[in-house]
């Protein structure tokens, strides 16, 4: 859907002037805040040995950002690596993965998961409107026990809006790069207990770099049938996302023009039709045991181009259909002491995936079974343990013309376990302690090579240790978290040799700082830090930095109440070098570090809004993404993957 300047203007106009005539009707959300990551249940606390962040609907609104990607930014042990700048490539980093940063984060919407498991694309950001988000759950270290494969580094779940009260919103945006945007959001009432929620998103952009144009269309709608004993639902949602992919740029090309795309790259693209089907029930069954779930099916279908310098590379078309079922029995019970939880579960991963290229043709089914337990028990003097186990299994049938590969045994097994301890010190203390197993399997790609065959990676495995103090008082709140992750046969790309492999061992050490202070009804300031030293421990790089991962990040934000309608949010983050992505071996230098303020400045005058963030306010010149690639003479080189330079985002908003 196209939506023209002119129209936008005009459409802002119209709502302006009839702005003081419309009622605020808006509901918000009457449940309590609630953490479902850490648990897999809905808790009005954290039980869990796990640092935890939930950002809220109002915190995603002030702040201005227009996507996940943004949101997550700076954010204290969150690294977002965004490949073209408008939140469509990023990949988000925890714990410190460089390149496979996207198979060792688990990324759910409400509790499905994004990523995929038979194949290396990135969990699809773009498919979530952040007109949809209520809050998103930040869980930090591994938790293999409670949601097994590719949870390593940690958890990021994003909690959909449901729908609550009666609602009608517009909003309508422009900006930098030719950006514009439209979002409706819609909810009633249809009937005691049944409620309906429409939205929809609409958006087109130049964007920052040359051949990189972008048409998005997204729509959800989700129906919720309370009862006295429980709820079920069902939602679908239908996205397509045309954008235009500009390549990376060496060095010489930087200093010439950023934003150019080279001629090798003016025919890629990426065209992605996405439907998703999702129904869920909770159900409270006799003496205090709880039955929850979801069945859902996501199917994905892509035409793409991806080009190499000096051989351009026709279209291709990828197929990836999955299915998913996620039932849990969970038990509250009470002790001497307190209050605990016991839960059952199973995870069953059902994926169809297809490839055709100019290389050939790649066709797995794989499928995913994994059952847990995970028990959290109150002890005397403010003591609570956890404990958790899993199993899981993966079975995989390929036919792969690639490499000549037919029924390949490319099954394996696991099981993993976890043990924590929190110590409430105080009402605004609390200590914890936990050691959690991990695991990756290898995906099709990875297990494939079109030169070798079969690679025959082993499962990666591992262990993470962590230790943290939180402290949330009347006006300040802070915490400080120490971890290290041990792992085992890392599954990893190199550039070089065109070859996925098994590092020998790996290890990530790192600290995690916030504090934050209310100064007075909507003003606060914070900062947070990131320190993260990740080495490869064995083997033939021995003693190297992993690509990709900074050592050091920081943040620094405000939010202030001008009066009792304008407000200003501005935030400062920083970033320090990293290696270039795919140089194991590291001889290729450093990415750059970098420093970027942004700041949103926000109207309110009963229903309707208004808005202005400028992203990069002091232009600076830098990229996030970065790797070694082959030129036109196959010489090995440093690419870049520029970010955007200052840019400006206008929003207006009515509710009725």
């Amino acid at each position: 859907m196209q939506v023209s300047s002119r129209a936008i203007v005009a459409s802002v106009s119209l709502i302006l002037c009839g702005a003081a005539a419309v009622p605020a009707v808006w509901a918000a959300d009457e449940l309590d805040t609630v953490v479902v990551s850490a648990t897999r249940s809905e808790q009005t606390e954290v039980i869990t040995p796990a640092s935890i962040t939930v950002i809220s609907r109002e915190e995603i609104e002030r702040s201005g950002a227009q996507n996940v990607a943004e949101v997550l930014r700076g954010r204290s042990g969150v690294f977002v690596r965004d490949t073209f700048g408008n939140g469509a490539g990023a990949v988000i980093d925890m714990r410190g993965f460089g390149p496979t940063a996207s198979s060792n984060t688990l990324v759910l919407v409400d509790g499905r998961r994004l990523n995929n498991a038979s194949d290396t694309g990135a969990p699809d950001l773009s498919s979530i409107s952040l007109n949809d988000v209520e809050r998103i759950e930040i869980v930090r270290g591994s938790a293999g026990a409670l949601f097994g494969n590719q949870a390593v580094g940690g958890v990021i779940n994003i909690v959909l809006r449901r729908p609550v009260g009666r609602v009608a919103e517009v909003e309508l945006g422009v900006g930098s790069y030719g950006r514009q945007q439209l979002r409706l959001n819609l909810v009633e009432q249809i009937s005691d207990g049944i409620s309906l929620r429409v939205s929809g998103e609409t958006r087109n952009a130049d964007n920052y770099r040359d051949n990189n144009a972008e048409e998005y269309d997204n729509l959800l709608v989700r129906l919720d049938k309370a009862h006295a004993t429980g709820r079920v639902f069902v939602e679908g949602q239908v996205i397509r996302d045309y954008l235009e992919l500009p390549g990376a740029l060496f060095d010489d090309e930087m200093e010439s023009d950023r934003r150019q795309s080279a001629d090798d790259y003016a025919n890629d693209f990426s065209d992605t039709d996405t439907d998703i089907l999702r129904v869920g029930a909770q159900q409270a069954l006799p003496d205090g045991w709880l039955l929850e779930g979801e069945v859902s099916r996501r199917r994905a279908y892509r035409d793409f181009a991806t080009s190499f310098r000096g051989w351009p590379v026709p279209a291709a078309d990828q197929d990836r259909e999955v299915y998913m079922f996620t039932p849990r029995l969970i038990k509250a019970f009470a002790n001497t002491w307190g209050q605990g939880t016991l839960t059952f579960g199973v995870d069953v991963e059902d994926t169809d995936y297809y490839l055709e290229s100019i290389l050939g043709m790649q066709q797995v089914d794989q499928r995913i079974r994994s059952y847990y337990v995970q028990g959290v028990t109150p002890l005397p003097n403010q003591f609570s343990l956890t404990a958790g186990a899993r199993y899981a299994k993966v079975d995989n049938e390929i036919q792969d013309t690639y490499t000549f590969t037919d029924g390949a045994n490319l099954d394996d097994d696991v099981a993993v376990g976890s043990l924590g301890v929190i110590y409430e010190a105080s009402g605004d203390w609390r200590l914890f302690a936990r050691a959690d197993q991990n695991f990756r399997f290898a995906k099709v790609e990875e297990q494939t090579n079109a030169v070798s065959g079969p690679t025959g990676l082993e499962t990666q495995t591992g262990i993470s240790y962590e230790l943290g103090a939180e402290y949330s008082g009347a006006r300040q709140f802070g915490k400080l978290v120490v971890y290290r992750i041990d792992l085992e046969d890392e599954i990893a790309y190199d550039s070089a040799s065109f070859a996925n492999t098994n590092l020998d061992e790996t290890r990530r050490v790192g600290l995690m700082a916030d504090w934050g202070l209310d100064l007075a009804t909507g003003r606060r300031v914070g900062v947070n830090y990131t320190y993260t030293d990740s080495e490869i421990t064995a083997g033939s790089f021995e003693g190297n930095e992993i690509p990709l991962v900074p050592e050091h990040m920081a943040s620094l934000f405000a939010d202030y109440r001008l009066t009792g309608r304008w407000d200003l949010h501005g935030e400062y983050l920083a970033v320090s070098k990293r290696r270039f992505g795919g140089d194991f071996e590291n001889q290729f230098g450093y990415l750059d570090g970098y420093g970027v303020v942004n700041l949103r400045l926000g109207y309110a005058n009963g229903p309707a809004e208004f808005a202005v963030r400028v992203n990069n306010l002091l232009d600076e010149e830098y990229s996030e993404d970065g790797a070694t690639g082959y030129d036109e003479a196959f010489t090995l080189r440093r690419a870049y993957f520029p970010s955007p330079e200052r840019n400006l985002w206008v929003t207006t908003r009515v509710r009725f």
